[in-house]
């Protein structure tokens, strides 16, 4: 398997983002131990508390429902893994890679000004940084990206003919939910329309990289660059 097959591999993927899984809850609970809540970003709160309706025991059943996800598409794929090799090689790759197509994203949204603006700076936490911007580029890109995109590529394959006209909508209807959803919620930011175009923008930039590239080097790439945004300017 070459690289850029086996960079796409939904299992390979998986690996490639478990070491920030399990780092972001490791943050989440030394930081917040103390405290009867933890700070978490949106996505990760839908997730959480739509759990909630079923169960008050969000942590366990989270954290069952991920192994539970985990063991069912080993299952399924069990033929395909167990011919897998790791290649630490196309790991680095995977993040060399997360990394410029996050560095071109900083530019293609904000140019240079951004390692001189220090508007944008949101904490002088270096580890609560990288927990918000670990949480955002893995469930955001979760949700808009691996289920979001897939389930209206296959809706819309259902009643549309063209595979690519489906896969325009699907990334467009995509990008736009995940711009609005900055807007929802007790954080939320202010509506504004440029904000909210210059989201959709990015939206569909990961939305193409997801696409071709998988959902890997699509959440390196969220995760780069919202971590630039958020902590170069305290430098």
């Amino acid at each position: 398997m070459n690289y850029f097959e086996s960079s796409k591999n939904l299992f390979n993927s998986i690996l490639f983002i478990s070491p920030f899984i399990i780092i972001y809850e490791f943050i989440a609970f030394y930081k917040f131990k103390d405290l009867s809540y933890q700070i978490r970003n949106t996505a990760d709160i839908i997730i959480r508390d739509f759990i909630s309706v079923f169960s008050s025991n969000v942590m366990i059943v989270y954290s069952i429902i991920l192994l539970l996800s985990l063991i069912t598409y080993i299952t399924i794929n069990y033929n395909m893994i167990k011919i897998y090799k790791f290649n630490l090689f196309h790991t680095f790759l995977m993040y060399l890679e997360g990394f410029f197509f996050g560095m071109f994203l900083v530019l293609l949204l904000n140019g240079f000004d951004v390692f001189s603006n220090t508007s944008i700076s949101l904490e002088n936490d270096y580890i609560l940084s990288f927990y918000y911007c670990v949480g955002a580029s893995i469930w955001e890109e979760v949700l808009f990206r691996l289920i979001c995109i897939s389930s209206m590529i296959c809706f819309f394959r259902k009643i549309i003919i063209s595979k690519l006209l489906s896969l325009v909508i699907s990334i467009i209807f995509s990008s736009i939910l995940f711009s609005a959803f900055h807007y929802i919620g007790s954080f939320a930011d202010t509506f504004n329309i440029y904000t909210f175009f210059y989201r959709f923008v990015g939206g569909v930039y990961l939305s193409i990289l997801y696409y071709y590239r998988g959902i890997g080097i699509s959440m390196m790439c969220h995760f780069i660059y919202d971590f630039i945004l958020v902590t170069i300017p305290n430098f």
